[in-house]
């Protein structure tokens, strides 16, 4: 096991760097200056005392070298539209939100989902299958970007079931992750019925039933453990696509989260925030499905890497 996470490990590693590079190099391709429409404005001496101050008068390997280790720091430099704060700063206010409204839809999302799936799987060919699988294309067919207007508007505005926006407790998050899970709900129910299917007409299950084992051991300890594996697979880049899937939920509901941030960044041409944001999610996203390799290689090591395997 130690051998497989070293391995996992250095791929992690790797793959950071890798991204790190590439945004560097396309960061400084970028059209446009960096100082956005302020720089028509400044006089030649003002732009290069700016260029001076960001360090962007070095030559362009001594910059990346800057960067990286500044990177290496924690430190995603500082930000063109808000010179008070770094990057780094704007990332700790705003990621706890963005993270936590991600956790509340992905438990939402898998808990909703498995059952959906499991009920489906075990009611084939039944009503109960028929309206978890029409849940699920209903989920599918509506994006977020579409769901989360329409929740807004009739369950806060019409309706005043509960808040239509802002972040002020417990129930203002209730339809932004409503919004972000539907989608997840409909792909991990889908997956799941599609699992326990195949899962429930494997030999070792119909030799269970054979030796008489009773209906409850046979889906907790056989069909579910095994039938959850590909669920588990995916569960890390649903994870990461929730968080980074926020941008324009948190927009329409008012919520103060990262992703609000990148949409302002972008409309700004804020390049170190957009390089400083790309990087910090591409590393959330290598290390979740760091992570995720490790619990599937707990749950089944059988995918455990071998010699000469």
């Amino acid at each position: 096991m130690l051998k497989f996470i070293f391995h996992r490990l250095i791929y992690m590693l790797i793959t950071l760097w890798l991204i790190i590079t590439l945004t560097f190099v396309m960061m400084k391709n970028l059209p446009g200056d960096p100082f956005g429409e302020s720089s028509q404005k400044l006089t030649p001496e003002n732009r290069a005392l700016l260029m001076a101050q960001y360090g962007l008068d070095k030559p362009l390997w001594e910059q990346y070298l800057k960067y990286f280790g500044n990177l290496l720091h924690g430190d995603f430099g500082r930000s063109f539209s808000f010179p008070a704060q770094t990057v780094t700063q704007i990332i700790q206010q705003g990621f706890p939100v963005s993270l936590q409204l991600g956790v509340v839809s992905l438990c939402i999302a898998v808990i909703v989902g498995l059952a959906l799936g499991m009920i489906a799987a075990l009611r084939h060919n039944k009503w109960q299958d028929y309206s978890a699988m029409f849940t699920a294309i209903v989920g599918i067919s509506i994006p977020s970007f579409v769901l989360a207007p329409l929740l807004s508007y009739y369950v806060g505005v019409e309706w005043g079931i509960l808040p239509a926006g802002l972040w002020e407790g417990p129930q203002y998050m209730i339809l932004p992750a409503l919004a972000l899970s539907l989608g997840t709900i409909a792909i991990l129910a889908r997956l799941m019925r599609t699992s326990m299917l195949d899962v429930l007409n494997q030999d070792f299950v119909k030799t269970a039933k054979a030796k008489g084992l009773s209906s409850s051991a046979i889906i907790w300890r056989h069909t579910v453990r095994n039938a959850i594996l590909p669920v588990i697979t995916i569960l890390g880049p649903i994870f990461v696509n929730i968080i980074t899937g926020t941008f324009v939920v948190e927009k329409v509901f008012s919520v103060p989260g990262l992703g609000t941030k990148f949409v302002e960044s972008i409309y700004s041409n804020d390049y170190t925030m957009i390089g400083g944001l790309t990087i910090f999610y591409s590393i959330v996203l290598v290390v979740v499905l760091f992570l995720t390799d490790i619990i599937y290689g707990l749950v089944d090591p059988r995918i455990r890497l071998r010699k000469g395997g």
